[in-house]
């Protein structure tokens, strides 16, 4: 018979035990900036920036320099990357759709994929979300143990190292940094301006002072950030700003690598680095991020390092959900099943060179993309145009060869490409309509604001449902 002292020490045994099966599993660390480019991080080829801190963990890890979100069905193009994120899934599946729609009366039923914050809470993390609200569906995030704003850059970092002063060692951590920064008003304290100085800042080799036709949102509320025509002046500046918040920004993700570090933690933590998506500053007279460019509004940085990730980089298509079952592989946590989203570890420890051939982008019902290692299509349905690119010869996208006869095969073949893939993601709205507007455009006397724009969409919206649903039941009839 067992005495009380024997099952006492048996008790302690068994929850130190728990303990150390927990601490031996991976820490995750992501840090999920607002509006960074693809080349918004000085180790990815930010020439001006500078990022000191990212660039320690890049210099460790394995970056993917073709990663892009997928695409927006509004102007706010982070809150449906943020819904991909968190869901694994194409913004445009119904159940992504109810996440975007439902608001704070969103709940996720029982029978869908599980979100992040689930898998997460499933296999023992404790887990701290700290970053932005407004323009996060905030419910996909309730099921992480803290889930804050911290404000600015550096409060969701004291945030962060508090949760790791307090947890680290009892159970394996979930922290996830999700800034408003670099977003405008490209906030950073005064210290970091006279980092960047407009004068100094080159413009992109492809700047124009105006976009050369009517992509389907030239006057959303990004794209009224700066007057047109736009003017090296203007763009250096703006460039100047943008620069600081991310050296910033850069500065208080130091401070949470550092955290770990004191903790005793740093060794035992994945790193992942990303932008929730891109943003043109002068590229092509725009900018916002309501644009397929590259380098432009679905370009992103991606980048993860850590244990079991050696150093390197890739040129294959990486889209920015595939952060759920790729931090889910790499910590050894079961990835769900329903996922679009694809694990690139096969990618990260060499064993497949791509997971994916081509990549689709998409904004709302005006824009549509596709390309392969060389070629790009962009279609606008609005004002029936499409442009073609030989991203090979062409990276910056200048010489659009759509009106080449020489490339008539092309587009056809790339057309029909862009078809197929959409339909695959669950895109149903047309690369074609039956009224298509002037390409041609300049900037109107009286700009309406950015809520008569959307309030003008919903009604819109609303009387293209009244169709639909008539036609309907007239074909019923």
């Amino acid at each position: 018979m067992k005495t009380r002292q024997t099952v006492f020490a048996l008790v302690l045994l068994a929850a130190s035990m728990q303990v150390a099966a927990a601490s031996e599993k991976l820490n995750i660390c992501f840090f999920l900036a607002d509006d960074l480019r693809a080349d918004g991080i000085g180790a990815l080829g930010g020439q001006i920036v500078k990022t000191p801190h990212i660039d320690k963990l890049c210099e460790r890890g394995f970056a993917f320099r073709n990663a892009y979100t997928l695409g927006s069905d509004r102007g706010g193009v982070c809150v449906p990357s943020r819904a991909m994120i968190a869901s694994g899934r194409s913004y445009l599946r119904p159940d992504v759709q109810a996440i975007l729609k439902g608001g704070a009366k969103y709940r996720r039923p029982e029978t869908e994929t599980p979100l992040l914050g689930q898998t997460l809470a499933t296999a023992g993390y404790a887990s701290i979300r700290s970053g932005k609200f407004g323009s996060n569906p905030n419910q996909v995030d309730q099921y992480y143990d803290v889930h804050i704003d911290g404000k600015t850059a550096e409060g969701n970092a004291d945030n962060l190292i508090a949760f790791i002063q307090k947890n680290a060692g009892q159970k394996p951590l979930f922290l996830y940094m999700a800034p408003h920064e670099p977003h405008d008003p490209q906030f950073s304290p005064k210290s970091y301006h006279a980092l960047y100085k407009a004068a100094d800042i080159p413009m992109p080799v492809n700047f124009l002072p105006m976009h050369p036709f009517d992509n389907g949102e030239m006057l959303v509320r990004d794209e009224q950030t700066l007057p047109w025509p736009r003017t090296p002046e203007s763009v250096g500046g703006k460039r100047a700003k943008y620069y600081a918040s991310v050296t910033y920004l850069d500065d208080q993700i130091g401070r949470v690598v550092d955290a770990l570090k004191q903790a005793g933690q740093f060794e035992n933590t994945i790193f992942i680095v990303a932008g929730d998506n891109g943003l043109s500053l002068g590229e092509h007279g725009l900018i916002g991020k309501q644009n397929v460019y590259e380098l432009g509004g679905m370009e992103v940085p991606l980048v993860f390092a850590g244990p079991g990730i050696a150093q390197g980089e890739s040129e294959s298509f990486a889209y920015l959900y595939d952060v759920y079952p790729t931090m889910c592989e790499l910590a050894g946590i079961p990835v769900p099943d329903g996922l679009d989203a694809k694990s690139l570890v096969p990618v990260i420890n060499g064993t497949q060179p791509k997971v994916r051939d081509v990549l689709f982008t998409a904004y709302r019902d005006c824009q549509r993309a596709i390309r392969d290692e060389r070629w790009k299509l962009a279609r606008y349905p609005l004002i029936d145009k499409t442009q073609l690119f030989d991203l090979q010869s062409d990276p910056h996208e200048m010489n659009d060869l759509a009106a080449n006869p020489e490339y008539a095969g092309k587009i056809k073949e790339l057309t029909a490409l862009l078809e197929t893939t959409r339909r695959a993601m669950g895109d149903t709205d047309a690369l074609t309509v039956a009224n298509p507007g002037k390409a041609e455009w300049s900037v109107p006397d009286k700009i309406p604001t950015w809520k008569e724009q959307v309030k003008a969409r919903e009604k819109a919206a609303q009387q293209k449902q009244r169709r639909l649903e008539e036609k309907t039941k007239g074909e019923k009839q």
